[in-house]
């Protein structure tokens, strides 16, 4: 995953075969957490929001993102372990989802993945106004579960990032400042995205 500095993305995943990925409710939270510990670090997270079978990230990212994570070599060997060729976001981000994967195939006593194979990612930024879909994609991400049937406003999904912009959430993943800022957010735009219905041709920009 080459990300870019100062650049906006749209990053997701959905469960292998499109089959569930959490469970149990206990599942949301869990993964949250894990996403808190593993990804936030290393990039500023603009957005989230987690489906029954799939999730998206909004991030923006910083020097500490692309900086290369170095495995340490193995103690058994006394040849030094070559640099693993990625990023430390690559790899938190694959930390992340090995580790939850490994506690649910456990709990669930069930073998195999549980992701798809590649997590994919979008570039949303740009320097030109008309070809920025960073505020699109926020947009998307906040109304999927109403789209999907879930629920009938954002607000009432308590596993996406919306509630943090409203000020319902104690101790939020997003960096809520620089989201404001680089989105020109405020709460009366929040509620003016609320059932916004995204052409197709548009969508086509943010995956």
């Amino acid at each position: 995953m080459q990300l870019h500095p100062n650049q906006v993305y749209h990053i997701y995943n959905r469960g292998n075969n499109r089959r569930q990925l959490f469970y149990e409710l206990e599942n949301y939270p869990f993964f949250l957490e894990k996403i808190r510990k593993y990804v936030v670090p290393h990039c500023n997270l603009l957005c989230y929001c987690l489906l029954p079978n799939h999730f998206h990230l909004l991030v923006h990212a910083k020097e500490e993102t692309i900086l290369p994570y170095h495995q340490r070599p193995k103690l058994e060997t006394t040849q030094a372990h070559p640099l693993a060729s990625m990023s430390r976001f690559s790899h938190g981000l694959q930390i992340l989802l090995s580790s939850y994967s490994r506690a649910v195939n456990k709990r669930n006593m069930r073998t195999g993945s549980l992701f798809t194979q590649n997590t994919h990612f979008k570039k949303t930024s740009s320097e030109a106004f008309q070809d920025d879909y960073s505020l699109l994609c926020f947009n998307y991400i906040h109304n999927n579960p109403v789209k999907a049937g879930l629920v009938q406003s954002p607000e009432e999904w308590l596993y996406s990032s919306y509630r943090e912009y409203l000020g319902l959430s104690k101790r939020p993943l997003c960096n809520l400042e620089l989201g404001r800022q680089l989105l020109s957010l405020d709460i009366n735009e929040l509620f003016d995205f609320k059932g916004f219905e995204i052409p197709d041709k548009l969508i086509k920009k943010i995956f």
